[in-house]
């Protein structure tokens, strides 16, 4: 077996569970009543015309903040040990599984199966290692994700009010696909994130 090397997913930091998230604060449904509010206000309803559009790449914007940098570095740093020693034991697996090719013919029959079975169950062991390993970085990207999205989600909030926007758009979640006319808020976003969120220094050794 090839090396197995466990790849930083923040690419795909929208997961399902975040996606839903984000699009319950930010879809249609809500733009539509805070559109139909400020129209109220005003006395009268906008057209689709008359709209003013803007979208943010959540994605970017998540990577850009301090952070979700921060994050993203603390995480592949913890992550460092557990993959070498993954690697480590996929390299010990390897040589065993030559060893024995170079052998099993000069072993007796309870020998080879006795070989064989252990090669086996370390694979296993390898594999649910593997397995545990994935699922824990998952599980800490998630965690650490969910609460930039939350803050994330306000500060979007509070940009398009600023601003005047009557909908904002999330561009990753796969419903803009042409967007000549709307202003990308990301940097704005990440400014006024990074502007409250500021990461308390570290204490110098």
């Amino acid at each position: 077996m090839q090396k197995r090397n466990v790849i930083f997913r923040w690419n795909v930091l929208i997961l399902t569970g975040f996606l839903g998230l984000f699009l319950t604060a930010f879809s249609p449904a809500w733009a539509a009543d805070s559109t139909a509010a400020k129209a109220a206000n005003d006395g009268a309803r906008k057209t689709v015309a008359d709209l003013t559009l803007a979208f943010v790449d959540m994605q970017a914007a998540i990577l850009k903040t301090d952070e979700g940098a921060k994050a993203k570095e603390r995480i592949e740093k913890e992550a460092q040990t557990k993959r070498d020693e993954l690697i480590s034991q996929q390299e010990e697996l390897n040589k065993m599984g030559q060893e024995f090719q170079a052998q099993q013919s000069v072993l007796s029959e309870a020998t080879r199966l006795d070989k064989q079975r252990e090669i086996q169950m370390k694979l296993q062991n390898l594999r649910n290692s593997q397995m545990t390993f994935e699922q824990d970085v998952r599980r800490k990207e998630m965690q650490e994700t969910q609460k930039i999205i939350e803050n994330l989600q306000r500060i979007i909030d509070e940009v398009a009010k600023k601003k005047g926007y009557d909908l904002v758009f999330e561009r990753g979640a796969g419903a803009l696909l042409y967007a000549s006319a709307i202003e990308d808020i990301t940097a704005d976003v990440v400014k006024e994130y990074n502007k409250r969120h500021k990461l308390k220094k570290e204490a110098k050794k």
